[in-house]
């Protein structure tokens, strides 16, 4: 799978976001990496990474980013719900293939 934005970088405004992947990757982060560190801080605390906290963070393409991050073994389930007549979309981090295949 390739695309003009696979793989884009994180700007500055989102690297501040972003959690060090125990991978090893280039000095700047992009933009599947800061939601990777995203979810992770939200698996930890055993909560789900919801739109509106991806969407603060600048990662309007987030579906895209998704793809890329599931590309890379990370499993991610989302659930929408209904709640006061509005939708939520969450996001749980079931599966991280840096930390769990080890």
């Amino acid at each position: 799978m390739s695309g003009l934005w696979r793989n884009h970088p994180a700007p500055p405004r989102q690297q501040s976001l972003f959690a060090k992947s125990p991978r090893k990757r280039s000095a700047r982060p992009t933009q599947a990496d800061v939601l990777i560190g995203m979810l992770r801080q939200e698996r930890a605390k055993n909560r789900p990474l919801e739109l509106p906290a991806i969407m603060q963070a600048g990662i309007a393409q987030h579906g895209a980013r998704f793809n890329e991050i599931r590309a890379r073994g990370f499993v991610v389930v989302n659930k929408t719900d209904r709640h006061n007549g509005a939708v939520r979309s969450r996001y749980w981090l079931t599966f991280d293939p840096e930390v769990q295949a080890q």
